[in-house]
């Protein structure tokens, strides 16, 4: 029962941290285009403010949404891991401090300027906002991002009697995998975004021709999915390069390097075997893979046979890696025939065929795809471990009773469910409608 109830809280969490995740992703994408369109609009052009009036709808949806999903992450942190907190509570607890003030400070009080205060302020004040705002979420995003890759390697502090001590505060905040996943988190979000908006224009130019705004946004978001995913590609292989030292297991994983050997391979596609822990069939390239495994003294690559017991569960970190990678390639070819096409069509959504309108309509939510498939890579590529090498989930585990979990995961699902649906609903009516401009005059209600 307690293995069941350790999976069955791992999937609680993975599902909560998902959530929160995908509307995060999309906040901060959304946020730094803001930016281009508030910047644009300085010099009078009306398509742009008008992009940047629709736009910041969008934002404010996903903003609220992004602030309500982090709720039930910070309670299940303390309710499913209870002992967790005992261990690294002197890490922590300054990260979890440093993540409230960013999201009071920068987050409450500068998007409510940016959304209700532009009236009341001069056109290049709301701009520096808008910009102050931008900065403000990706800070805010930066401080969870901080304690996980801390979890994935433990820097500048040491365990002792059950618990973290830190020696030096710069090594735990700029631990060495903090770049790389605040770098895999920030170009995510571009990606994301980008595919967001792409697939909302292509929708709008399906109903009706695309005004110049419509245009200058549709034109934006291609530009923005094509080099957001080239660079996110080049990004993650360096990221893999630089992390394979610090994660052995989820390395070996990723590549399908089952037995440690002399000779590296590289796994594309592996059937498992239906029993045990062999392959049915496998494609695999001997001698390739080298720089993303990880060797020990004697020259050996680390494969998974060396971490017997604790190593992540097998096939799901292998297959979600490729399916986030295909994800990615299949969202960067569309998105590079649509920039070609576009320039043909001088940038009208709707002068494009139908069947490519309604594919850019579907790939809308191929940046949430690829962002939840890489997470789901990553986050079982931890398991067993809480912290890497030291403290394992099962052991801070929480006692709830197994039906208990069960009964709180499908009310959670019941949740998010129902808080897509509304976005998704309140998108669709933005989309439909527009931005109505409402005249106000003073001594009027």
């Amino acid at each position: 029962m307690t293995h069941l109830a350790l999976w069955i809280s791992q999937a609680q969490f993975f599902l909560s941290l998902s959530f929160m995740l995908l509307f995060l992703l999309l906040e901060i994408g959304l946020a730094w285009a803001l930016v281009v369109f508030r910047l644009r609009s300085l010099g009078g052009s009306d398509r742009w403010r008008q992009a940047y009036r629709f736009w910041v709808r969008v934002f404010a949806l996903a903003f609220i949404v992004a602030f309500a999903a982090a709720v039930p992450v910070m309670i299940q942190f303390g309710s499913l891991w209870p002992l967790l907190m005992e261990r690294v509570g002197n890490v922590a607890g300054p990260m979890l401090a440093g993540a409230v003030l960013s999201v009071f400070v920068f987050k409450s009080c500068f998007v409510g300027l940016m959304l209700f205060g532009q009236r009341h302020m001069k056109e290049r004040t709301h701009a520096a906002v808008v910009v102050a705002v931008a900065f403000g979420v990706t800070i805010a995003a930066a401080w969870p991002v901080m304690m996980f890759s801390w979890m994935r390697t433990p820097a500048g502090a040491y365990f002792s009697n059950g618990q973290y001590i830190v020696t030096d505060w710069s090594a735990v905040f700029l631990n060495p995998s903090f770049p790389w996943y605040f770098g895999l988190l920030v170009l995510t979000a571009l990606a994301t975004a980008g595919l967001f908006m792409m697939g909302v224009s292509a929708l709008q130019g399906l109903w009706r021709p695309s005004g110049d705004a419509e245009k200058s946004v549709f034109a934006f978001a291609v530009r923005k999915s094509v080099l957001a995913l080239l660079t996110l590609c080049v990004f993650a292989l360096c990221a893999a390069r630089a992390l394979a030292v610090h994660e052995p297991a989820r390395a070996a994983a990723a590549l399908g390097y089952w037995e440690s050997s002399t000779v590296p391979s590289l796994t594309i596609l592996s059937v498992p075997a239906l029993r045990g822990s062999g392959e049915l069939w496998s494609w695999r390239w001997q001698g390739r893979g080298a720089s993303f495994l990880a060797s020990d003294v004697r020259g050996v690559y680390r494969g998974l046979d060396q971490f017997s017991g604790m190593a992540p569960p097998r096939d799901a970190t292998f297959w979600s890696l490729r399916v986030a990678m295909l994800g990615t390639l299949l969202m960067l070819a569309l998105a590079s025939y649509a920039w070609w096409r576009m320039r043909m069509a001088g940038g009208d959504a709707s002068a494009l065929p139908r069947w490519l309108q309604k594919s850019l309509v579907a790939a809308a939510f191929g940046g949430w795809l690829v962002a939840f498939c890489g997470f789901a890579h990553i986050y079982l590529g931890a398991h067993p471990y809480a912290v890497a090498g030291t403290v394992t989930l099962s052991e801070v585990l929480t006692g709830t009773s197994v039906p208990a979990l069960m009964a709180g995961g499908s009310a959670l699902l019941l949740v998010y469910v129902l808080s897509m649906a509304g976005f998704l609903q309140l998108l669709w009516h933005n989309m439909r409608y527009g931005v109505v401009p409402v005249a106000r005059h003073r001594g009027r209600a």
